[in-house]
C-alpha cells in the first residue's frame, strides 16, 4: 500500500546502468508523484528504497549576521 503523505521523499536507486544512487530527495504530495518524478528524471530506474523524511524541528532560519561599523 502507497502513503498519501505530503513531504521530502528519500530514495535509493539503480540507474540504468546499474549506477547505484543514494540519498536522492524529492517532493511529492503523495508517495506515487515523488515516483513519478524520479522516473522522469531516472528513466528506467530501479526504485531500491523510498522513506518519507520526517522534519521534526520547525523550519528557522538559520542567519546570523554580523554588521561591521566602520
Amino acid at each position: 500500500m502507497l502513503e498519501h503523505n505530503s513531504g521530502k521523499y528519500l530514495y535509493t536507486i539503480r540507474s540504468a546502468n546499474g549506477v547505484l544512487v543514494e540519498n536522492l530527495q524529492v517532493y511529492g504530495k503523495s508517495r506515487t508523484e515523488a515516483d513519478n518524478k524520479i522516473r522522469q528524471m531516472y528513466l528506467r530506474c530501479d526504485i531500491i528504497s523510498c522513506g518519507l523524511i520526517e522534519d521534526i524541528r520547525p523550519r528557522v532560519p538559520n542567519l546570523k549576521m554580523n554588521w561591521l561599523r566602520p
